[in-house]
């Protein structure tokens, strides 16, 4: 079974009569089948029936030789940059319109949702309502504003997901660079997620947080960005570094084991590397469906690698059925 842990769902009709906060929700538009989407933080445009209907959805992923799919919420509805108050009703919102879909077609698809990170509280109790409405996962951003993802203040929240047994795909957010730069948009995507995914999961390492919350599960998206590459040089501050040593026991790259790693790298070069580094029982499918940064090939990307059988099956689906709990 093919399992692809990374992709995004528009729930079109919750998001464009949401009742309450009508005035807060994104600006949706959908014109002769393509979607348009804008939220404070981004955009997305000319998404076909795919990126909102399930049907059509269920018709991709056969292309695309994926079984089942987790569906996620797009990173630019996460909400964040809201009221407390308003980014929960749309969070609550999101998840229900996302286990609707997965309650339709519960062989095509599993459920991720998410919560208001900015209100540590209000993600507790979201996490535990998900839990109980049969979500298998919830998506967070790399940081809220310009707290990381280590600042103690959202301890509570990873003690619940490690109680819960929630896997955390996390995802990095966009904004930040000169939207009247013509290369913003490419290099936003091609090098400023793959930052923000290092950068986050490098400190998560070296505060100890694994340490503190060892059962705690991430999936990290695009190959896990840069971490893959770079953790060879964190390894070597770590071994001249007292201070170091004195939270983490043990040097940064023994930590890998404890993540799983999309494969959207596009490369089989780069994926047989990503798999070599981190192993084949740490590596899960994405597509990144319905995006045009999305790999629709990634299959295909994995029957090419140079593994045993039984290794590709893990990669395929057998890690995947393993972080869900399926």
């Amino acid at each position: 079974m093919n399992i692809d842990l990374h992709s995004h769902f528009f729930p079109v009709e919750t998001l464009q009569h949401p009742g309450k906060y009508q005035d807060r929700a994104p600006k949706l538009v959908l014109d002769h089948g393509k979607l348009s989407v804008t939220s404070q933080i981004g955009a997305r445009g000319g998404l076909g029936a795919g990126a909102y209907d399930p049907t059509a959805r269920i018709k991709a992923l056969d292309e695309m030789s994926i079984d089942v799919q987790a569906l996620s919420p797009s990173p630019i509805l996460l909400f964040y940059w809201e009221e407390p108050a308003v980014a929960a009703y749309f969070s609550r919102k999101q998840n229900e319109a996302i286990q609707a879909v997965v309650r339709k077609h519960p062989d095509r698809f599993v459920g991720f949702g998410s919560v208001p990170l900015q209100s540590v509280i209000d993600s507790v109790a979201i996490a535990a309502e998900a839990k109980s409405m049969g979500l298998k996962g919830l998506e967070i951003g790399n940081a809220v504003g310009d707290k990381p993802l280590d600042d103690p203040i959202f301890e509570p929240f990873f003690e619940a997901a490690q109680k819960l047994e929630l896997l955390l795909f996390v995802h990095p957010l966009e904004g930040g660079l000169d939207r009247d730069d013509p290369l913003a948009p490419i290099l936003g995507n091609v090098l400023q997620f793959t930052f923000r995914t290092t950068l986050m999961i490098e400190r998560m390492i070296l505060k100890g947080m694994f340490e503190k919350y060892p059962n705690l599960r991430l999936c990290l998206s695009h190959g896990g960005g840069l971490l893959a590459f770079n953790i060879w040089r964190l390894d070597h501050s770590y071994s001249f570094r007292a201070d170091l040593k004195k939270v983490i026991p043990q040097k940064p790259s023994e930590y890998l084991r404890r993540f799983y790693f999309d494969s959207i790298v596009h490369s089989v070069a780069a994926l047989q590397y990503l798999v070599q580094v981190v192993g084949a029982d740490r590596v899960v499918i994405g597509t990144d469906y319905p995006m045009a940064m999305g790999d629709f090939d990634a299959v295909n990307k994995v029957r090419q690698l140079d593994l045993a059988d039984a290794e590709r099956e893990k990669i395929l689906g057998g890690n995947a059925a393993q972080a869900l709990n399926l």
